[in-house]
């Protein structure tokens, strides 16, 4: 009877720990950065948390503010009566911040009680320069003596100059809620009830400021040249908020202290606004008054690099700024990289303004190779993670650039091939890039290991990923010589580079394969994971063919569909005129059973490659392709 009472109790604490979050808390005024792991259930409240903290660290609850993601003010604290599904903590390893109350200052030494403050925000403070830190102090200090910031007259979104105690331009200042399409926008850009409305897909409103301090961090070295760029917390009654730069065309009556709905009560003081600071930077003129033959090679090389890592959606000629050194030359200055790092891979042709000039075209220097070889794009990750909290698909886009930017330099390439692959090239933009059909043939890949209903699907993930690294002609689009079921060790010709992958393998041969890890609805034994010696060969039977199956032009056309710019597949065929929808019956004999049917996503497949039903496990025995509609990219 005791040993079932501790069996039971065993038990329960087992479930307790399955249900437990390890976190992390780092106090944003730590100089030294530590981060203190706590323990706290899935289903706690903020309040718990604060309970937990105080045990550790001795702050008392009343007195500690909790922030989660990049925005970490803007007067929203995590309420104690949020839990942190709430504040969207579903997994362990995230990372509190910590800010703890002061009755009389806030972090940068602003008084709570006045109308203006501008402070750097405590979850960037780590990583902002000094010489940015002086200049948010005399920005500052030109607020206090009357100094109202200008708004600046172009532009879809609220952006503003700020200025130092002599008056002179100093700083722009870029509010996420006057975003385009966020709440407080100035330019009539504003949300609308029950819509989803952004400018470009993969951004959120209220969060190009974010892209706009990480394009700066990620500029190691200063190698672009990218200005200076925080995030501040700001007050000011110039700033946007309730439809006050608003008129009556555009919307500006029906919302605000004006509304006729509003019952005349407002606060005197405004509302604390987070946002993008940059350095001003004093400049000749844009791209768009000058011809690209009179910027240099390293100065075009700069710019793409940038570009093709963090796949900037809006490179314009405007965004380009132009400034005369002292011998004459001219240096390129990028700004504006609110669409940049986005969940989404389609930057088009049109998105870089440098695509065409002959510069790109160059080989890439010395120095240019040294630095791309020399980054760190796991550390890259880590702080973006750290200090941003991305949607994880625009960290694998990210991943994804950054490591074709690698591999092609490696490999010879040109930035202009490269940039080929990671941008659509047909007019409209629509027709998928390569690096859009290597995410779909990456997801489908994954669904055929996991659904492969034989093996395990570390095993058949592992054999996947040997064929992937010896069959990479078949993957690139190379047409197979039968459909039989064989292992090839192909070569790839880097010389044709807009043609094939040129030169790209997902995995480099000098390069170890990652262990494979076990879900947590998986066994953990060793013999759920290996393949018996007598099954070897099938595994790698049945990897070989689903592999020859893929190939770039088949998954262009699923991720084509995928991003809903086609509701139809492309094929070879000149027939292909079916009005059956996505899946369609390809013919048979009438020899055949009524349980056998053919799948096929378009009607020119051959009819002898036998696929189970929807609905029914997969059979390692017969070749398939399932496709899915919705790549799953989180890790």
């Amino acid at each position: 009877m005791v040993s079932m009472d501790n069996n039971l109790r065993d038990q329960n604490q087992s479930s307790f720990r399955g249900a437990e979050l390890k976190l992390f808390v780092r106090n944003v005024d730590d100089p030294q950065k530590r981060k203190r792991p706590i323990t706290v259930r899935s289903w706690s409240c903020i309040k718990d948390i604060k309970d937990v903290i105080h045990s550790t660290i001795n702050f008392p609850p009343h007195s500690q503010r909790l922030f989660f993601g990049p925005l970490m003010t803007s007067g929203r604290e995590l309420p104690n009566h949020r839990t942190l599904h709430d504040a969207g903590i579903y997994k362990s390893g995230e990372t509190l911040l910590l800010k703890v109350k002061d009755n009389k200052t806030t972090v940068n030494g602003a008084n709570k009680s006045s109308t203006t403050e501008l402070n750097i925000s405590a979850s960037v403070e780590n990583v902002t320069p000094r010489l940015m830190k002086g200049m948010v102090n005399q920005a500052r200090r030109a607020l206090t003596l009357g100094l109202k910031p200008e708004l600046v007259l172009d532009g879809s979104g609220g952006t503003y100059f700020l200025h130092d105690p002599r008056k002179s331009k100093i700083a722009v200042f870029k509010p996420a809620d006057e975003e385009p399409y966020a709440e407080n926008n100035p330019r009539g850009y504003l949300p609308q009830p029950d819509q989803s409305t952004y400018l470009r897909e993969g951004i959120v409103p209220g969060e190009a400021c974010i892209r706009e301090v990480a394009a700066f961090i990620l500029d190691h070295e200063g190698f672009s040249d990218v200005p200076m760029t925080t995030l501040v917390e700001a007050r000011h009654p110039n700033f946007s908020s309730n439809g006050s730069k608003l008129n009556c065309s555009q919307g500006g009556a029906s919302i605000g202290a004006h509304s006729i709905l509003n019952s005349g009560t407002s606060s005197n003081i405004a509302e604390k606004k987070v946002g993008s600071l940059q350095e001003f930077v004093r400049t000749e003129c844009s791209m768009d008054d000058i011809s690209p033959s009179m910027i240099s090679v390293e100065e075009v090389h700069k710019i793409a690099v940038l570009d093709i890592r963090l796949l900037n959606a809006d490179r314009n000629a405007a965004n380009l700024l132009c400034r005369r050194r002292s011998d004459n030359s001219l240096q390129l200055i990028p700004i504006d990289h609110g669409f940049c790092l986005r969940a989404s891979a389609d930057v088009s042709w049109m998105d870089w303004c440098w695509l065409d000039w002959p510069q790109l075209k160059q080989p890439v220097s010395k120095a240019t190779r040294d630095y791309i070889m020399r980054l760190d794009i796991e550390e890259d990750v880590k702080t973006l993670q750290e200090n941003f909290n991305l949607d994880q698909k625009a960290i694998d886009y990210f991943c994804a650039s950054s490591r074709l930017l690698k591999l092609g330099i490696n490999k010879g390439l040109t930035l202009y091939e490269i940039a080929c692959m990671c941008c659509r090239n047909d007019d409209l933009g629509e027709l998928p890039s390569r690096l859009e059909a290597l995410f779909s043939m990456a997801a489908d890949l994954a669904e055929l290991a996991i659904e492969n209903g034989r093996w395990h699907h570390s095993a058949a993930s592992k054999a996947l990923t040997e064929q992937i690294a010896m069959n990479t002609s078949s993957l690139l689009g190379t047409p197979r010589a039968s459909s039989k079921m064989r292992k090839v060790a192909s070569s790839v010709e880097f010389g044709q580079a807009t043609n094939g992958l040129a030169g790209l393998q997902l995995m480099a041969k000098d390069e170890t394969l990652p262990g494979m890890v076990n879900s947590s609805a998986s066994d953990s034994s060793s013999d759920t994971c290996e393949v018996e010696e007598g099954e070897r060969d099938e595994t790698e039977q049945w990897a070989a063919d689903v592999v020859l199956d893929v190939s770039m032009d088949k998954s262009m056309s699923i991720a084509k569909t995928r991003t809903g710019r086609s509701m139809s597949i492309e094929s070879d065929g000149s027939n292909d005129s079916s009005n059956q929808g996505f899946w369609e019956y390809s013919p048979r004999d009438e020899s055949d059973d009524d349980d056998d049917r053919s799948w096929s996503s378009s009607s020119d497949e051959s009819t002898d490659e036998q696929c189970i039903e929807p609905g029914s496990p997969p059979s390692p025995d017969k070749r398939f392709r399932r496709l899915s509609m919705t790549p799953a990219f989180n890790a």
